[in-house]
């Protein structure tokens, strides 16, 4: 009975994980860097970057190392790293320590991705309620997306006083994040003697040939890789209509009200089934980027990218419970297989917000018009063989 009670409080623990990961404070901290001696807007694209290159490239191997050295102990190794990411913007007062700072933020994202999955998952399965992994997890995040709105409503109060205030307020978060999970308990699993064999990420990735992990990834990572390469966007767009600025953190508010809304109602979404689900999404998502280019009202198309945004994330759960069913060749590595699948949609995002860029620079309404038919256009194309290999149950 012992072991079933610290089993369950792993899911609200979990809870306090997922939300104090969160880094609202990040639209601001562009305009804090700007307010320091000789910062140029040039070096915003530089730390973020950089930031971003860090992630990219560690975001595989944080997995690995994970499945490898345990979830619990790189859990704690990702909340230390977003707590020296905060102290370093705090104390910054130039480009190196924002570029330190980002690194390390996107450190404890990459650490965190797949494991923080797997953990969850290892948990349920020692309550024997794996299948419940879609639900648990979509309402765990839609309640801390809920949470979230406070902050952000918060944010334009909170840098009346100071532009620092927000990210200082955050050191408190990472100090509760840090706690939350030194109080895990580490879920006993078995693994059979071909699971307990160590193996190398080559090996794995050659293991999912031929199973349609690649080709579903392509699919939702064209998915993701689109609307995550297009989020930054979305700010400038609808300011350059007339939005007000003072209301711009009213769009990522609303995101995570739709986020918290889908969360807790996955099982209709469920009783869809993934491969009508996915059909659909095509002209959903493609279809709301081609309207919002056609349209002329900020406030209806922030309205348009906060219900795109917020059902994205708010599903994401369902995908990553198809993974673990569907994907798991070797269940002792489940963190290093969704985080495989994280990179492939980081990969396609890179690619993706270095191309609209351009285009983007013309106008942002032929941004998001080319965004949208060429996302259109890619998922017709690689449906067909989706099709054939997503088999529901």
């Amino acid at each position: 009975m012992s072991d079933q009670r610290e089993l369950k409080s792993n899911i609200w623990k979990y809870f306090l994980i997922i939300l104090t990961n969160r880094r609202n404070y990040i639209p601001i901290l562009a305009i804090y860097f700007l307010t320091l001696p000789n910062a140029t807007a040039q070096q915003i694209g530089l730390y973020i970057g950089i930031g971003w290159l860090a992630g990219f490239l560690l975001e595989i191997p944080s997995g690995y190392i994970s499945d490898k050295f345990g979830h619990k102990k790189t859990l704690i190794l990702a909340k230390f790293f977003m707590l020296i990411s905060t102290l370093f913007f705090i104390f910054g007062n130039s480009l190196p320590y924002f570029i330190l700072g980002s690194s390390f933020i996107a450190l404890g994202f990459a650490f965190t991705s797949g494991t923080g999955g797997a953990f969850l998952h290892n948990t349920l399965v020692g309550l024997k309620r794996e299948k419940d992994y879609g639900d648990i997890d979509g309402k765990i995040r839609a309640k801390a997306s809920l949470v979230s709105v406070g902050m952000i409503l918060l944010l334009p109060l909170l840098t009346k006083i100071a532009l620092v205030l927000p990210i200082k307020i955050y050191l408190i978060f990472d100090v509760v994040g840090i706690l939350t999970v030194f109080s895990l308990y580490s879920p006993k699993i078995k693994y059979s003697a071909e699971d307990e064999e160590g193996e190398k990420i080559w090996s794995q990735l050659k293991r999912f040939k031929g199973t349609g992990f690649y080709v579903t990834s392509l699919f939702v990572g064209f998915i993701g890789g689109f609307i995550m390469a297009l989020s930054p966007f979305k700010e400038p767009f609808v300011e350059s209509l007339g939005f007000p600025i003072i209301f711009i953190g009213s769009i990522m508010a609303f995101s995570r009200v739709v986020w918290f809304i889908v969360g807790h109602n996955l099982k209709i979404l469920k009783k869809i089934k993934l491969k009508k689900l996915l059909f659909y999404e095509i002209f959903f998502f493609s279809g709301l980027l081609i309207l919002s280019s056609q349209l002329r009202n900020p406030y209806f198309i922030g309205l348009i990218f906060a219900t795109m945004i917020g059902y994205y994330h708010g599903r994401s759960s369902l995908i990553g419970e198809h993974y673990l069913n569907n994907f798991l060749i070797n269940k002792r590595y489940k963190a290093t297989m969704l985080s495989i699948k994280q990179q492939i949609g980081k990969l396609f995002e890179a690619g993706i917000v270095l191309s609209i860029g351009f285009i983007m620079a013309i106008s942002f309404s032929l941004g998001f018009l080319v965004a949208g038919i060429c996302m259109l256009v890619v998922l017709v194309s690689i449906y067909p063989f989706l099709k054939k290999i997503i088999l529901d149950k």
